[in-house]
C-alpha cells in the first residue's frame, strides 16, 4: 500500500522527535503472551504491532492519536492526529493542536490520492499555504510504529476474554514515558490496551510529567483509538479540489 513521504516526515517528527520518545534506559521487557484467535501465542510489542499493521492491510479505517495534558487549575492542552484510511492508496490526515498544548505546531491537513498528495498548513497566525506533489511511499498510516514505541516500555499482563485480549501494563522504575512536547521527567505511568481481531482498538498510556516553564506536575495522557474499520472512506477537501483547479 502506497502512502505519501510528506506524511512520513509528519509522522516521524510528531511521535518520535517532537513528541520527546526517548528511548529511556533499559530496553528489555517482559513479554505478553497474547493469543490469536487461532490459539498460538504472541509474546511481545513487536509482535503486538506487525500484527496490528498485517490486520489493517489493504483495509479501511480511522485511526486518532491524541496527546493530552491536564493542568492543576483543570484546564488541558491537546493534540490530535486523525489518519481516515481507504482499502486503496486513498486517505487523508488531519494534525490540530487545541488548548495549552506545550510547544507551538502548525494545523496540517493532508488529502492523498493513488498520484498526487495535497498538503495544507495553517499557521498559527491564521495564515494557510497549499502544496500539491507527486505521491511517494509512507505506508505505516496503521500506526503501528507508535504502537510498538509505547508497548516496548511496559510489562505487561493479558486477560483474554472470547473475542478480545486486554492488555495492562505498568513501568519498570528506570524508564521514562514519551512525552508531549517539552515536558520532562515522565513518571508513574501506566498502559491499558484492547486488542481485537489483531487490531488494537484502543490504547492509553497516563502517568505524570514536569512542564518546563513553570516546573508544575502535570497529568499526560496519550491514546490511540482505531475504528470504522472496512468502513471508512476519506473525503476529498474542498481546498484539494481548488488546488487542482489551480494547478
Amino acid at each position: 500500500m502506497v502512502r505519501g513521504r510528506a506524511v512520513a516526515v509528519v509522522v516521524l517528527v510528531l511521535l518520535a522527535g517532537c513528541q520527546g520518545f526517548d528511548s529511556g534506559g533499559d530496553k528489555t521487557v517482559t513479554p505478553a503472551p497474547v493469543p490469536t484467535a487461532s490459539g498460538e501465542g504472541v509474546g511481545d510489542a513487536d509482535a503486538i504491532a506487525e500484527r496490528h499493521r498485517a490486520a489493517l492491510s489493504n483495509r479501511s479505517y480511522t485511526a486518532t492519536a491524541v496527546w493530552r495534558v491536564t493542568y492543576p487549575n483543570g484546564s488541558t492542552g491537546r493534540l490530535t492526529d486523525t489518519f481516515v484510511v481507504s482499502d486503496g492508496p486513498t486517505y487523508s490526515y488531519e494534525r490540530r493542536q487545541r488548548g495549552s498544548y506545550p510547544g507551538d505546531r502548525d494545523d496540517i491537513s493532508i488529502y492523498q490520492t493513488d498520484d498526487t498528495e495535497f498538503v495544507r498548513l495553517r499557521a498559527e497566525n491564521g495564515t494557510t499555504d497549499v502544496r500539491t506533489r507527486p505521491t511517494t511511499g509512507f505506508d505505516d498510516t496503521s500506526l503501528s510504529d507508535f504502537v510498538r514505541g509505547l508497548l516496548d516500555r511496559f510489562d505487561l499482563a493479558v486477560e483474554q476474554t472470547t473475542d478480545r485480549a486486554v492488555l495492562t501494563g505498568s513501568q519498570h522504575e528506570f524508564r521514562t514515558i514519551p512525552l508531549p512536547g517539552d515536558l520532562r521527567n515522565g513518571r508513574n505511568a501506566t498502559v491499558e490496551a484492547t486488542i481485537r481481531d489483531g487490531v488494537v482498538r484502543q490504547m492509553t498510556v497516563s502517568g505524570r510529567a514536569d512542564h518546563p516553564d513553570s516546573g508544575q506536575s502535570v497529568g499526560v495522557s496519550i491514546s490511540l483509538t482505531v475504528e470504522r474499520v472496512g468502513r471508512s472512506e476519506p473525503e476529498r477537501p474542498a481546498w484539494a479540489n481548488e488546488s487542482a483547479a489551480g494547478g
